[in-house]
């Protein structure tokens, strides 16, 4: 499998007002979710995951939708991607100990 700057077993929190989009990847390809709208709706499926190059993955549902996150790049504590083509800037919190 090739190299990710994805921190894996790290929780991603989407930087939005209105939508949560929750991610946390591990190295077994497989990613648990929570999303849906602040205040709203919300969902938690369980994902595939796969490296595609060292700044891009595809994320897949059990349906063969797919999501490619691409340019992807760690600052500090923010992850920011380009997912479906949309600048997203996720934090990023370490496991608890």
């Amino acid at each position: 499998m090739t190299a990710t700057a994805i921190p894996l077993d790290h929780t991603l929190t989407l930087v939005s007002d209105t939508a949560i989009n929750i991610y946390r990847f591990n190295a077994s390809g497989q990613v648990a979710a929570t999303i849906g709208t602040k205040n709203g709706p919300v969902c938690g499926p369980l994902f595939s995951w796969r490296v595609l190059s060292a700044d891009c993955i595809e994320i897949a549902d059990s349906d063969g939708h797919t999501d490619r996150w691409t340019n992807i790049r760690v600052e500090r504590d923010l992850l920011h991607a380009e997912c479906n083509g949309l600048a997203r800037t996720f934090t990023i919190r370490k496991p608890s100990q």
